[in-house]
């Protein structure tokens, strides 16, 4: 009996090591394209293409990124969804797109066709002003605003986006009121905020230009003064207290629903082991992003609780979306 039972046990490790082969056994046997739902340029993009190359080494296939964008985000969104579910097709998603949009109105794509692969970075929220204005930092701007109530713009990248309710969370946290002027990319903003039709826009992406001295970065949703910027005050020098609203920003990766787990697994696990290059996070520091590796089933969680977060935070903001 006893060896018999033993035989038993054996048996079922071995068919639990074989199991665990398996899933790690996933090869892609094409190229993998990673869909990212907006143009060139952006934030988004920039994340997913320092992620790319590497990638391409990780996977011994070629990744190929491609800008599909059109209805924020919606049109390459939905190309995924659409796609063979065999971990051949990605998609790059912000916040927005699986977090925010979808729980306030109709969308062209179901987040219920997703599976989350891996959270790749968290973007550093760094408010970036129009030189145009003459002030010196957040504090004469904030001066400046409340003494025009009403007459200075903020960009965005889109209606419902993260950067749309970062204005919203950070005029009231300043006790001041600006009008939105959502874009298709942010990159679409650049010449308006240097011209100085629009006076403040917080995505990171404007990294480049707050280097340069082309606009004033006035502030830094990060725990510490950023190396790149160390003149640039923290929010919670400015008395700002947005931290647990700028957590819940993301730049993720997801495959269709009915992916293989096998295919999930190896890419999260790989995506894992480069967000702790060092070469990967210097890249990413230099376009204010914070590599940030959730595996899938975590990552999965904090969308979930996202959703739940950002319909709540619309609703006390009373903010209409359609």
């Amino acid at each position: 009996m006893i060896r018999r039972r033993t035989a038993a046990l054996g048996g079922l490790a071995l068919l639990a090591v074989t199991n665990a082969r398996a899933q790690t056994a996933w090869k892609p046997d094409k190229p993998v394209r990673i869909i990212v739902p907006y143009g060139p340029g952006g934030s988004a993009d920039q994340v997913v293409r320092i992620y790319g190359e590497r990638l391409t080494a990780a996977l011994g296939q070629q990744v190929i990124i491609e800008n599909k964008p059109g209805a924020s985000g919606g049109v390459g969104t939905a190309i995924v969804g659409n796609a063979p579910a065999d971990g051949h097709t990605l998609l790059l998603s912000p916040t927005a797109i699986m977090a925010i949009t979808p729980t306030v109105r109709q969308v062209n794509y179901d987040i219920n066709a997703f599976a989350p692969v891996a959270r790749l970075s968290t973007p550093v929220l760094i408010v970036s002003l129009t030189n145009e204005l003459g002030v010196k930092d957040w504090k004469g701007f904030v001066e400046l605003a409340k003494a025009n109530p009403g007459k200075y713009w903020y960009g965005s990248s889109g209606l419902g986006t993260i950067t749309h309710l970062t204005g919203e969370v950070l005029t009231r946290a300043a006790g001041i009121r600006m009008q939105h002027a959502p874009y298709k990319t942010i990159v679409d903003a650049v010449g308006d905020v240097m011209s100085g039709r629009i006076h403040m826009v917080f995505d990171p992406s404007f990294m480049p230009q707050a280097k340069a001295g082309k606009v004033l970065a006035a502030l830094a949703a990060t725990k510490d003064r950023l190396r790149e910027l160390p003149d640039t005050p923290t929010a919670a020098e400015l008395g700002l207290d947005i931290a647990s609203f700028r957590d819940r920003s993301w730049f993720g990766l997801f495959a269709p629903k009915a992916t293989p787990r096998a295919a999930i697994d190896r890419l999260s696990a790989e995506l894992g082991k480069l967000a702790a290059e060092p070469d990967i996070q210097h890249k990413l520091s230099l376009v204010a992003q914070i590599a940030y590796h959730q595996p899938h089933d975590v990552f999965a969680k904090q969308v979930a609780d996202d959703r739940l977060y950002f319909a709540n935070l619309i609703k006390e903001l009373d903010l209409k979306l359609e």
